[in-house]
């Protein structure tokens, strides 16, 4: 794992060298081991290149950047590939011979070879950029789902590229005018996908995507060159066939993720798709102990390290478990919020990064479960429009409106202790619409949803760009079912823009590589194929993956209610965090942004912090974006 960064503009060596050297030094905590750059000015435009290394395969001979025989290509790599012994042995059969055992050698012997087309060829996660100096070209390139990040700002002038927004914000001069657009959708999501960042100047390259760059007049060309097929059939349709299938792509999945010159362990939290990933990770080392790695909490309302100790105990792993002391955790709160570079308010990164951190003193690579969800339908509200029609079967729309919400609002929700069976079906039938698309878009809207973001913001800020970002995406896949939707938008907008950032930037910044199974591209091209009552049938989510993996894991594992990775951030907001939060939200700051309207945001943070409702998910979400604020443009 590492950082990559370059430019191209019109600069002097000793400039070049200054800037790219400061870049690298902004994410050194994606690469504490070795660095380095390259540098090639020419007559209109130097292009640069440098990188941050953490050293997983090929420890000795792996630092990049790295070039071919004559050095008319370079490279700088982000991420693994998985197959590249593969590719390696294909490679040699035609000729080529290696200086080197790492994967970022066998991309660039490749790329010569096939050109960017190599692309299709990749199995792994990544982010890369190649300068090819016969062409004046520069090829920038991001895995199919999105695992590892990359920025770009692309003007007349210049053209610049990072893993992490940092690297071009603390060193180069650009106009930081926020993206309207992007300002809408982090508030109503709490996240903010790509292509978008907070900056109107920056941009996020997408998954699946690769930028051609002409070195000598910086036009730019993007490219889409992976999805899955919007147009398969359901051509699965054997149950044990697909289950047989199914446990050897994940065995080979899991297989594949384990190369590796560095010990290698698993994060454990009990839940579905972390069991299976450990208890397949034990089955392929059966010689010897694996090590897996839990958070739990005192607070026994979050608490679910109980369920990753009986796994652990079943697979017999050495076990790590790790008490979060809230204390402990609030004192990292700014640093954890600040190292994403905009804002970003999913209050699992807390403990994500803490259990990065201790996991972090054992091993240098962790396995995770993530993906298995969005490939294999397990979050619930996946059923939100079999539940709508249910409803709607049994509520006529008068009693709804003039009944069931207004008793609704006499319940209000008051604390993260309470949040249950009440919160659900609250969000639930403020969630229901005629329209499953809009059913399913405000229950992903954990934020402020289209009223309230209307009373939230100042006239001139607010825009229908969350609403309008959903259709694009469904559009291409409205003629399948609810549940292949509902997927395919978290594939394209929660996936990449919320869970894999945070899983990146928290490992990262405890210089940890982390690996996802689940998130092999092959997996999510099967989970196309199969119907919809394979994935969810009645109430049970993920259903073929917890039939094809239940013989692995203790009896009766999967009973266990899907509780996430939650804290109780909405206490601590009226409790420890209530000083912050009353001087981020004060008047004179409020006014001098011209972004919020004052007296919403107050009434708000009154009514939580008096324990008369329950604003958890905004105020977090104006928390971030008020401390992020306050770092980079106050």
């Amino acid at each position: 794992m590492c950082g990559i960064n370059g430019f191209i503009a019109k600069a002097e060596d000793q400039e070049c060298k200054h800037l790219i050297q400061k870049m690298n030094a902004d994410v050194k905590h994606r690469g504490p081991d070795s660095h380095g750059y390259f540098i090639q000015n020419k007559e209109n435009n130097a292009v640069v290149l440098g990188m941050q290394r953490l050293s997983i395969i090929d420890l000795a001979t792996g630092d990049q950047p790295l070039y071919n025989k004559d050095k008319t290509l370079s490279i700088v790599m982000n991420g693994e590939i998985y197959n590249y012994k593969v590719l390696k042995a294909e490679l040699e059969k035609k000729g080529c011979a290696f200086q080197t055992q790492s994967d970022t050698e066998v991309v660039l012997q490749l790329f010569e070879l096939e050109g960017i087309a190599c692309l299709e060829k990749l199995d792994g996660m990544f982010a890369f950029a190649i300068h090819d100096q016969h062409t004046n070209k520069l090829w920038i390139a991001r895995d199919r789902l999105g695992e590892k990040p990359l920025y770009f700002l692309s003007d007349n002038e210049r053209f610049i590229f990072a893993s992490e927004l940092k690297s071009i914000t603390n060193n180069f001069v650009f106009d930081k005018n926020l993206d309207l657009d992007a300002l809408n959708i982090f508030l109503s999501f709490t996240f903010i996908p790509a292509p978008y960042t907070i900056y109107k100047s920056i941009h996020k390259l997408l998954p699946a995507h690769y930028l051609e760059i002409d070195t000598e007049d910086l036009h730019v060309i993007q490219t889409k060159y992976w999805d899955i097929d919007l147009q398969a059939e359901e051509t699965e349709t054997d149950y044990s066939k697909a289950s047989k299938k199914l446990t050897d792509l994940v065995y080979n999945s899991v297989n594949l993720r384990l190369i590796a010159d560095v010990p290698v362990g698993v994060f454990l939290s009990g839940g579905v798709d972390s069991s299976i990933i450990a208890a397949i990770m034990a089955d392929l080392n059966s010689d010897k102990k694996i090590e897996t790695f839990s958070v739990g909490f005192n607070d026994k309302n979050f608490d679910e390290s109980f369920q990753a100790k009986s796994v652990a105990k079943h697979i017999n792993a050495n076990h790590h478990s790790f008490i979060l002391n809230p204390l402990d955790l609030i004192e990292e709160i700014d640093k954890i919020i600040l190292n994403f570079d905009e804002p970003f308010a999913d209050s699992s990164a807390l403990p994500a990064y803490f259990i990065a951190k201790m996991t972090r003193q054992h091993v240098k690579v962790a396995l995770t479960g993530d993906g298995g969800d969005e490939a294999f339908g397990g979050y619930n509200r996946y059923l939100v429009n079999y539940f709508a029609d249910k409803y709607n079967e049994l509520i006529p729309t008068g009693i709804h409106q003039k009944i069931i919400n207004p008793l609704l609002k006499l319940m209000p929700q008051t604390s993260d202790n309470r949040r249950g069976l009440l919160y659900k079906f609250r969000k639930l039938t403020h969630s229901l619409q005629s329209d499953a698309l809009q059913n399913m878009y405000r229950i992903i809207c954990l934020g402020f949803n289209d009223n309230q973001l209307q009373q939230l913001l100042i006239n001139n800020q607010y825009s229908d760009s969350p609403s309008e970002f959903v259709n694009q995406f469904d559009k291409n896949i409205n003629h399948r079912g609810n549940i292949t939707r509902a997927r395919y938008l978290d594939k394209n907008i929660s996936l990449e823009g919320d869970m894999l950032v945070k899983v990146d930037r928290t490992s990262m910044l405890a210089s940890l590589e982390c690996r996802a199974p689940f998130l092999d591209h092959k997996l999510f091209e099967f989970s196309n194929t199969l119907p919809e009552t394979f994935l969810i049938k009645g109430f049970n989510k993920k259903r073929i993956l917890k039939d094809s993996f239940k013989h692995l894991l203790p009896v009766g594992h999967f009973k266990f209610p899907k509780t996430g990775f939650g804290i109780p951030v909405g206490n601590w907001l009226r409790n420890e965090l209530k000083p912050q939060l009353l001087l981020l939200t004060e008047t004179a700051f409020l006014q001098n942004q011209h972004i919020f309207e004052v007296e919403y945001v107050q009434n708000m943070v009154n009514a939580h912090c008096a324990s008369k409702e329950d604003h958890t998910f905004q105020l977090w979400a104006i928390y971030c974006f008020q401390t992020w604020w306050k770092a980079n443009i106050a």
